[in-house]
């Protein structure tokens, strides 16, 4: 008997334990679809919600963060290869960030553009996943409360939709973003990396396209904007793309405009090991603005 009792003991606290270290503050939805009339059929997301035990005492809706995929990825990158529940979950029940919400859209490969091959995924993200969204999950509502953030081409995106619509984000963050300054010629920009715009930009490649959507003629408007969103750019300076060149053109050019922005050059290739620890940064930035704001 007493052997028995000692098996059951030692049979409940490791289903106890056990219970402890799969639990999570952010629990994670997969594969979600919603509506965009602007695509004409449906775009999938996944969504990260926190427990509701960090959020019972909320008067509003919880703050969300839009964390857009690169080339090739879809809505399931950043848990599949990012760990963002585990990070995300790990900085909430440690009180580092703000219990939040995080989006991940898949974009396919459009560059979050406009375009005649992907079809309006700008406008889907803006005038149909957001709203839609927020209201669904009664998550995010006005721009105190809403950042958006990405890696590579999703960094392009992020910095994009953010520096045309600067009132709806309270932030934005590039983790490695295929950015490029305006092009005179196709001889500004390698073949491989017109390969990697998949049409995006014109078939064949238009610069007349590209410079119209690229967001450098944006940064003018955007220091006199009355509402911007803080702005954090972070590279490797072993990225295998030499997305650094463009990164510290961006950076430049919003110091000399005048922009506010926070620039980080890390240790680190064009890689996921890169961005599973930048994204910790790039949360615990946008938790001080949330908390800045709620004072």
């Amino acid at each position: 008997m007493t052997i028995r009792l000692y098996g059951d003991c030692l049979a409940a606290t490791f289903a106890f334990l056990l219970f402890v270290t799969t639990s999570h503050a952010a629990e994670l939805q997969e594969s979600l679809t919603i509506e965009s009339p602007a695509l004409g059929r449906e775009i999938r997301y996944s969504l990260l919600l926190p427990d509701p035990v960090h959020t019972s005492q909320r008067h509003a809706p919880i703050p969300v963060l839009y964390l857009l995929h690169g080339l090739g990825g879809n809505e399931r990158d950043w848990e599949k290869l990012g760990r963002i529940t585990e990070t995300a979950s790990r900085l909430i029940e440690d009180g580092a960030i703000p219990p939040m919400a995080i989006v991940m859209p898949d974009g396919e490969n459009s560059w979050y553009v406009n375009s005649a091959k992907h079809g309006r995924y700008q406008d889907a993200l803006m005038d149909d996943l957001i709203p839609s969204i927020e209201k669904l999950h009664d998550i995010g509502g006005d721009r105190s409360r809403r950042a958006i953030a990405g890696l590579s081409m999703g960094g392009y995106g992020a910095l994009r939709l953010a520096f045309r619509n600067p009132s709806h984000f309270a932030m934005t963050a590039a983790l490695s973003a295929a950015i490029f300054p305006d092009l005179e010629s196709t001889e500004d920009v390698s073949r491989q990396q017109i390969r990697f715009f998949k049409g995006a930009f014109g078939e064949p490649f238009d610069i007349v396209a590209f410079n119209h959507e690229n967001f450098f003629s944006d940064i003018q408007s955007l220091k006199a904007a009355s509402d911007r969103p803080s702005i954090w750019i972070t590279v490797g300076d072993d990225d295998g793309f030499r997305l650094y060149e463009g990164n510290l053109a961006l950076y430049l050019a919003l110091k000399q405009t005048g922009v506010p922005v926070e620039f980080r050059v890390t240790d680190g290739n064009h890689t996921w090991k890169l961005w599973r620890s930048e994204i910790e940064n790039i949360l615990r930035f946008y938790g001080r603005i949330l908390t800045a704001g709620a004072e």
